[in-house]
């Protein structure tokens, strides 16, 4: 199935994306002959939206911007050649942190605790394994176009930051693994080798930097824990003065995540947001909303896209919605709609095919 980005729309999955982050790939994306009134014009953003550098603004802009970028340029490795231009500040007070960092590993931890104020819809995560150490990136997006442009970016931004950093030659990469297929041309292959400087997998089943085990707790020269004190305060603050409309949506996004990811929580959503269960209540309840209800509404909501725009049997989207068995789904989902999800689903294509022949 096409998505609507591929038609030359929007698929919007509901994040939020920095507006500091989306300026700085504006102004990077001239250097490709891009101009940058012409693509928030495309996108249909008016530029006043980007003059607070820490306001979050909706994600589709990101993929229209991308897409945009991708047809005017015809360079289908878009993403990955803007990472190359990348600096830490591109990603805010968290890309700021980065810098202070006094390992590897606390780069990653602060990656993952302060994520949230760069994207929604993104969560990264560690995982060792035998002399390695996986870094992942997942990014929870229905739409396969914009999830190759931003995980080449995302991932070609963390190899290409590691350059800012002092002593970091102990930090090369095994291998790199991404979930898009091989490029069909043996240029754009090598292009992901040259940017990464490393051997690159494609079709794998996550999207991650592997490197040695040794390199995760090495020191870095440039470490200043003062100064990666001051920041985090810093980020704290803009955590505590987050709308309610902008907190919501990242408590969505992030909790969307872990969805897909298959561990939902409350205690995990909110230590993702910095703050206490207790804490992360109150603000829900402020905005109009519960844990109960986001994971409710996050729940129909998925179930409706994968059903319309997938082809994934019952039983897998059942698993992926938390649902042990695919009965309970099943039930759950017709007691909300009337129909069972496989009834739905026939009902919807009926619609889309009569509409094709009146056309």
């Amino acid at each position: 199935m096409q998505s609507d980005i591929e038609n030359g729309g929007v698929n919007d999955d509901g994040g939020l994306v920095l507006a500091g982050l989306l300026q700085n790939l504006l102004i990077l994306a001239e250097q490709f002959g891009l101009s940058y009134n012409t693509l928030l014009s495309d996108a249909g953003l008016n530029p006043e939206a980007l003059t607070d550098p820490n306001r979050m603004v909706p994600m589709r802009y990101l993929e229209q911007i991308l897409h945009t970028g991708v047809r005017r340029t015809g360079d289908d490795l878009l993403g990955l050649h803007l990472s190359e231009l990348t600096q830490p500040e591109s990603f805010g007070v968290a890309g700021y942190i980065v810098r202070a960092c006094g390992s590897l590993r606390e780069v990653i931890e602060m990656c993952m605790r302060y994520e949230h104020l760069v994207s929604s819809v993104g969560s990264t995560s560690f995982d060792v394994r035998p002399g390695q150490v996986a870094w992942t990136w997942n990014l929870a997006t229905t739409n396969p176009v914009f999830r190759s442009q931003a995980v080449d970016y995302m991932l070609g931004s963390l190899a290409t930051v590691r350059g800012h950093l002092p002593n970091i030659t102990h930090w090369d990469f095994d291998c790199v693994l991404l979930q898009r297929r091989a490029p069909e041309l043996a240029d754009q292959v090598r292009e992901y080798e040259r940017v990464f400087r490393c051997p690159v997998y494609f079709d794998q089943p996550t999207d991650a930097l592997v490197f040695p085990l040794a390199a995760l707790d090495a020191p870095l020269l440039h470490a200043n824990s003062a100064m990666r004190d001051v920041l985090e305060s810093h980020a704290r603050f803009l955590e505590s003065n987050q709308p309610e409309a902008d907190f919501l949506g990242s408590a969505r996004a992030i909790l969307k995540t872990m969805v897909m990811r298959g561990k939902p929580s409350r205690s995990a959503l909110a230590s993702a947001l910095g703050m206490s269960s207790r804490h992360l209540l109150r603000r829900l309840n402020d905005a109009g909303s519960s844990y109960r209800a986001l994971l409710g509404e996050l729940r129909e909501e998925m179930a409706r896209k994968l059903l319309l725009e997938s082809d994934e049997s019952i039983e897998t989207i059942a698993h992926r919605l938390q649902y042990t068995e695919s009965q309970s789904f099943i039930r759950w989902f017709k007691a909300g709609h009337g129909m069972t999800p496989a009834r739905f689903r026939q009902q919807a294509a009926n619609q889309g095919n009569e509409g094709n022949q009146e056309r």
